[in-house]
């Protein structure tokens, strides 16, 4: 390697640096074919072992140092032999003897001649391992280039001095502007000194909301997402994601309906025969309640009926009831009209006019109040809705798909949903299950958040320890899919490293991992009321291995029989050794 170093670069510029004094400095490195350093000379092992410097003061030493000897250059009572290091370890050395009749003078400026040494000797050392950075540098930004072809967002590379030392392809169709034409140009070509000196300053990720012109628009509004490439300990590039914010308010409106089944993730028994209910009831305009605790994915699995419904082609307009004031509620799902109430400047479509020809999405129906309970049952009976203000009925073709997480039963019994509604709605009932009744699911979400927020955030794709899974799986999980996102997203957001440890999940699930103690397991077994010892439970699971077999529909009989989880039937199984 280090006979690709420029040796004479080196040599040309400590002459420089000496030319005042009265000595010949030279550089040996250790794999310069031409200068190669004498591995069995006792000095220089001496030096390679110690990194030390060696003075010759007499014409005994030089005899015994081979690199001299090899020379034939010694013939002065003085010579200074100085290490070059890489990485602690000697790569080379600066031999310094003085010019004929001149070994006085040499050693009348000893001390500045061996200050210039050291700091010779370090300008080496440090040059030697810029050159090697920017090699390795040079092998990544030469991988990341041939990645650029694949990549379907502008994204540039650009260093410390603003310049673009690569592009996606996707950067040249937003500026109008040749690939070969930006490399190599300043990134002011694309946006103001002020906002790139806002990226120059970032230490660490962050967004910005920034403007620049565009093919599209004389002066667009960007999100840039800016993330530091760190070499060495510091800043050497900067990799910059531009993201046009009309764009993604487009591609938001686009993409509101992208959920199918395919979406929802889980093998489980309960999640599976969920599914394959939604399939049978989609291809109907039947109404459906689905019902499930906050967090389960109720709106995924409104999407994806609407997706397999012979109203694909049509529009998905979902609201939440309990998210809008009762006062402009109405308004929201019904429309109105000019002039009917304070503020109302012009006519307005409510979301059943969206959705016609489509699929309304009415969230937490439970909360909606008896006085739009009613307009709604007539919506629901008639397909007509009156705009609020209006005298006109207007007819609609919609399919309705509500959910709730409260217990419709008991407020029809406590006068607080009409009982008419609740079964104009509940023709066909779908209940989610909760987190925690497919606990042998959480896996497969957990690697599927990962591969996505990792993805989202250019994080490098994390591992989770033992520990970690452990919590994931203990834990109650009232939040449901959507904590476990956000947890997922919290971990991934902060931990630096490739693993995730316990210290990396929120606060709230550390403190429940108490003393090295994990999460007590609220598995509890029903056969035969429960059983304490280790001996009875191992005896336990393999009588119903044997009863129901070793493959994993069998295994999951086993666990569904002992009332705890599929993961947690392996971490015994491989606990107690059972073949």
């Amino acid at each position: 390697m280090f006979a690709e170093i420029n040796n004479q670069e080196i040599s040309s510029t400590i002459t420089k640096l000496f030319q005042s004094f009265p000595v010949r400095v030279e550089v040996v490195l250790q794999d310069d074919d031409q200068k190669s350093l004498p591995l069995k000379c006792p000095i220089i092992s001496k030096i390679k072992k110690n990194g030390i410097d060696v003075f010759i003061r007499n014409k005994a030493e030089q005899s015994s140092c081979e690199l001299c000897s090899v020379k034939n250059e010694c013939v002065a009572e003085t010579a200074i032999i100085k290490p070059i290091t890489k990485n602690k370890k000697v790569i080379g050395v600066l031999l310094v003897t003085p010019l004929d009749g001149q070994a006085g003078r040499m050693n009348k400026n000893f001390e500045n001649i061996e200050t210039q040494l050291d700091f010779c000797c370090e300008w080496i050392s440090n040059k030697i391992e810029n050159d090697d950075l920017k090699k390795e540098n040079a092998l990544v930004l030469e991988e990341m280039m041939g990645l650029f072809s694949f990549i379907q967002e502008p994204i540039l590379i650009v260093g410390l001095d603003g310049t673009i030392h690569s592009l996606s392809n996707n950067v040249s169709k937003e500026f109008n502007k040749s690939k070969t034409v930006l490399l190599g140009e300043n990134i002011n070509e694309i946006m103001s000194a002020s906002d790139w000196l806002k990226i120059k300053n970032v230490k660490n990720q962050q967004d910005f909301k920034i403007s620049i012109p565009s093919l599209k628009s004389k002066q667009a509004e960007y999100i840039v997402k800016v993330k530091p490439l760190i070499a060495n300990g510091e800043i050497v590039l900067f990799l910059i994601k531009l993201a046009s914010i009309q764009d993604s308010k487009k591609k938001m409106t686009e993409q509101r309906v992208l959920y199918t089944f395919k979406d929802v993730k889980g093998t489980s028994d309960s999640i599976q025969a969920v599914v394959d209910m939604a399939r049978r009831v989609a291809p109907s305009d039947t109404s459906i309640l689905l019902r499930g605790e906050s967090g389960t994915g109720k709106e995924v699995f409104a999407q994806a009926i609407h997706q397999e419904s012979n109203r694909t082609d049509g529009s998905f307009i979902a609201l939440n009831c309990a998210a809008i004031p009762e006062s402009l509620l109405e308004s929201e799902l019904f429309g109105h009209v000019k002039g009917a109430f304070t503020g109302s400047g012009g006519d307005k479509p409510g979301r059943f006019e969206m959705a016609n020809g489509g699929t309304i999405f009415l969230d937490e129906i439970g909360d909606l109040s008896l006085h739009l309970q009613a307009k709604l049952l007539r919506v629901v009976q008639e397909r007509k809705i009156e705009r609020v203000g209006d005298t006109k009925s207007t007819p609609v073709d919609v399919r309705i798909i509500t959910a709730t997480h409260r217990n419709l039963e008991e407020l029809v019994a406590k006068g607080e949903f009409r009982e008419d509604l609740y079964y104009r709605l509940n023709v066909i009932p779908i209940t989610i299950p909760p987190l925690r009744e497919r606990r042998e699911d959480i896996p497969l979400l957990v690697e599927h958040f990962l591969k996505k927020f990792s993805r989202e955030l250019f994080r490098s794709l994390k591992r989770l320890s033992n520990d970690v899974y452990e919590i994931l799986l203990s834990y109650q999980w009232p939040g449901n899919i959507r904590e476990l996102q956000n947890v997922v997203h919290h971990f991934v957001q902060l931990e630096i490293g490739d693993l995730v440890t316990v210290e990396s999940l929120p606060k709230y699930l550390r403190d429940l991992y108490v003393h090295g103690t994990k999460i007590k397991q609220v598995d509890s077994h029903a056969v035969s009321g429960k059983r304490n010892t280790h001996v009875e439970e191992k005896d336990l699971i393999i009588e119903l291995l044997n009863q129901y077999g070793r493959d994993t529909p069998s295994k999951k009989k086993v666990a569904k029989h002992m009332n705890i989880s599929l993961p947690t039937l392996y971490r015994r199984i491989s606990k107690y050794n059972i073949k």
